[in-house]
């Protein structure tokens, strides 16, 4: 074998030089010199192979590697190289035997090691990608980019508090950066922590303006403050300086629903689609709009096709089940829904010892320990699975959120009611409230319903209110409006001035509005409702007051679940795309023998739920 020549030395380190100076062209002429004379040569055709990949030449990069590592089995940079371009060209699984061949010679190295934290990210194996930047931490404390990407994948495995603390290191580290500025506002949002979200969005727009995660948390905070417009406006500005922001279109598209414009939504959606044919995003949004214009069986298909793309995407799959919910089609949607406990903002499944409860086991003389998860009216509306649990001869324990604990303290003898953080002192299964209708396999036919209702108040607590309430004809309750932070508050939600012809009626009107916005100050006080919700401390109190009503008319709140639990009538004014509890094209419920279903015939028409209920309360 031809030995290099004595001068090979001094022209690698001058190849070396120039690689790292960025002038290619006279790095590879020296490499190919030097090859000329050593075909062999394993620094060279190092060397040229890196020369390849700073190109972006990653296939003829990978070439080259390739070649070094035969020649050089043993040498770890190579590897580490030939990994990372391999990487570049989205040859994962061969990315990583490379960095791993590289780790497994020097297992010290940071830099390979963070690449293959990277990979490891790409390719979905969080745990791992998590277990690699913890060694180039512990290594390295001052990297800031292998704090940032830990929080990146503490993100995915729904470690929101940890994800953040990462993040602030980073930023701690490099306080200038608007990427972590920005990673640490989104952060926020996802833990719905608006406020302290703000000053992050702001400097990190200061610092880089136009930039885009930054104006998607901007668009989240608005939205957060019932600010849809503002919310459209800024996602239009970001799709105007960057007509290929996928995210852009998208957010836009949902703003446009929760704005009541379904419509122009769906003649909006090709764009993403262009943008982006095979991400299975684009197919998910398109489903979620064609659900909210009440064409869930087409959604279906869309969703579908999201997951033939990528099996295990979770928004594809939870968007699906409230499809298969809204169209009766329980069993499936029941078994879809579960992948809540997946999503990000999402901590559904408490992490117990003992085992999880999926309806296999019999639980009679079994104790099991329930949880709320959701919202009041979730819990309120679910809660009749702790007495499904009871008849089944289990001793059951439910934990409530606070406001409710007062409510539920008479809800059923084998029943013992919690605050939501406590946890029993022993118990042998568990289950999140909300995987119970799984559980016990509801379907249509079989939804657990009281005609009288499942709660209770004290008669004497009742009798305060008969005695405070004006005397007349029928006592009806009324509910307009729920939390403005709720995110679909503008299409669930109506103005009480749309409601004035209700009151024409010759009934005694009574307010159970406990939040009332400044923009219906004006009507409330024209109304003449009876209003005694300063009186109402708890859920208890509530119950109370409309155990004194003859009827309750509201939108779609917790009230309306309240209510028609504790057996009363209900009348439920709801949007043009409800929650999938409602179902399709029906004017009764399965889960509320005594409510009745006013639906909005098109996209925020009030007017005609207004003029039937007009003429349903005509004697």
């Amino acid at each position: 074998m031809t030995q290099p020549p004595k001068a090979t030395p001094a022209r690698l380190l001058e190849a070396l030089d120039l690689l790292k100076k960025g002038e290619l062209a006279g790095a590879e002429a020296i490499c190919l010199g030097i090859l000329s004379e050593q075909a062999l040569h394993p620094e060279a055709l190092h060397f040229y192979g890196l020369i390849a990949m700073r190109s972006g030449r990653f296939d003829e990069s990978v070439i080259r590697l390739k070649r070094a590592a035969a020649v050089a089995p043993k040498n770890a940079d190579v590897h580490a190289n030939l990994g990372l371009a391999l990487m570049r060209l989205g040859r994962n699984e061969q990315a990583a035997a490379s960095l791993e061949r590289s780790l497994a010679l020097n297992p010290n190295e940071t830099g390979p090691r963070f690449n293959y934290g990277l990979l490891l990210s790409h390719m979905g194996r969080y745990a791992d990608a998590l277990s690699a930047f913890d060694f180039v931490i512990s290594r390295e404390m001052d990297h800031a980019e292998a704090h940032y990407q830990r929080s990146c994948a503490l993100s995915e495995l729904n470690r929101l508090e940890e994800a953040l603390a990462a993040q602030q290191k980073a930023l701690g580290l490099q306080p200038d950066s608007a990427v972590f500025l920005a990673a640490v506002a989104a952060t926020l949002c996802l833990l719905e922590r608006y406020t302290e979200a703000e000053p992050f969005i702001q400097k990190a727009l200061t610092r880089q303006p136009g930039m885009e995660l930054a104006l998607l948390c901007r668009v989240a905070v608005l939205c957060s403050r019932g600010e849809l417009q503002e919310g459209l406006q800024v996602a239009e500005r970001l799709i105007a300086e960057n007509p290929q922001s996928l995210q852009g279109h998208i957010r836009r598209s949902r703003l446009l629903i929760l704005l009541g414009q379904p419509e122009s939504a769906l003649g909006l959606s090709a764009f993403s689609r262009n943008i982006a044919p095979d991400d299975p995003i684009t197919y998910v949004n398109h489903g979620y709009i064609l659900a909210a214009l009440n064409r869930p069986e087409e959604a279906l298909v869309f969703y579908g096709r999201a997951l033939e793309l990528k099996p295990d995407d979770v928004d594809a799959s939870y968007n699906r089940a409230f499809a298969l919910l809204a169209l009766g089609r329980l069993e499936e949607g029941w078994r879809a829904y579960e992948c809540r406990h997946l999503r990000q903002n999402t901590a559904a499944i408490r992490n117990y010892a003992k085992p999880r409860w999926l309806g296999d086991d019999q639980i009679s003389n079994r104790r099991l320990y329930v949880y709320c998860e959701q919202g009041l009216g979730d819990t309120i509306h679910f809660s009749r699975y702790a007495l499904l649990g009871a008849a089944a001869g289990a001793q059951v324990f439910l934990s409530v959120q606070t406001p409710l604990k007062r409510l539920f303290r008479s809800f059923h003898p084998t029943v013992t009611v919690l605050d939501q953080d406590e946890v029993p002192p022993d118990f042998d299964l568990h289950s999140p409230l909300l995987s119970l209708p799984l559980a016990f396999a509801t379907t249509l036919a079989n939804i657990p319903a009281w005609p009288n209702g499942y709660l209770n108040i004290p008669i004497e607590e009742t009798a305060y209110w008969v005695q405070r309430l004006p005397m007349g004809g029928r006592r009806i309750g009324l509910v307009w409006s729920g939390s403005a932070a709720h995110p679909n508050d503008a299409n669930r939600s109506v103005a009480l001035a749309r409601l004035s012809p209700l009151f024409r009626s010759g009934d005694v009107w009574v307010s159970l509005q406990k939040e009332v916005r400044a923009s219906d100050q004006n009507a409330l006080h024209a109304s003449g409702l009876c209003d005694l919700t300063n009186e109402l401390t708890d859920f208890a109190d509530t119950a109370a007051l409309i155990a004194a009503l003859d009827l309750v008319i509201t939108v779609d709140t917790s009230v309306a679940h309240l209510a028609a639990a504790l057996g009363k009538p209900v009348w439920l004014m709801l949007p043009f795309s409800p929650d999938f509890r409602w179902l399709l094209d029906r004017e009764d419920s399965p889960w509320y023998p005594n409510m009745r279903l006013f639906r909005q015939e098109r996209p925020g028409d009030w007017d005609s739920v207004v003029t039937r209920i007009s003429a349903a309360l005509q004697p």
